[in-house]
């Protein structure tokens, strides 16, 4: 396979001036819950790859997205922050899913009598940062941990009281498809 180098290429000016402010509040204040999901991981080298996992992102080139997160990173950290910055990704929930990233999912497994309704559920996966991008009708909840989704639920009886046995995770090994394959 051929070795290809590329000497950096600053990004281009980006419109998404607005997505850019908005992320960047949200690198100043961070929120519990919703979105953007903003997953970083540093390197012994110092250097940071940053995943930003946010539905916004839908119908934007992947190269305006890098833009707008090296922008809101410049923001809110500062130009040294942001050069330290080695790989900046930005996936909506459905992109970050069909990559692996997001195996856990968390939904409602509703029965008839429960004193919380499909309506109620919705709403509150949605405040937690669920996706509706894939059916607006069927919030999906998803994460990169089981630890993540065990949280998730926690709030999600916080916001509904009365949901404390609705709630299920699941986390997904793959298809038969995958294993019939191997």
């Amino acid at each position: 396979m051929p070795r290809i180098k590329r000497d950096f290429v600053e990004p281009l000016p980006t419109t998404s001036g607005d997505l850019s402010d908005r992320l960047a509040a949200e690198l100043r204040e961070a929120h519990a819950t919703g979105q953007p999901v903003i997953d970083e991981q540093a390197f012994p080298s110092g250097r940071v790859r940053v995943n930003v996992i946010w539905d916004e992102w839908d119908r934007l080139p992947l190269e305006e997205r890098t833009a707008v997160i090296l922008r809101a990173y410049e923001s809110a950290e500062g130009h040294a922050y942001r050069d330290n910055i080695a790989l900046a990704s930005g996936l909506t929930f459905p992109e970050a899913y069909a990559s692996g990233m997001l195996p856990f999912q968390v939904f409602p497994a509703l029965r008839q009598g429960d004193p919380v309704t499909p309506e109620e559920c919705n709403r509150a996966m949605i405040a937690e940062g669920a996706s509706t991008l894939l059916d607006s009708n069927r919030p999906q909840l998803r994460f990169s941990t089981q630890d993540e989704a065990d949280a998730a639920i926690r709030r999600l009886i916080q916001r509904l009281p009365k949901s404390a046995h609705v709630w299920v995770s699941t986390r997904e090994v793959g298809t038969v498809e995958d294993w019939m394959q191997r």
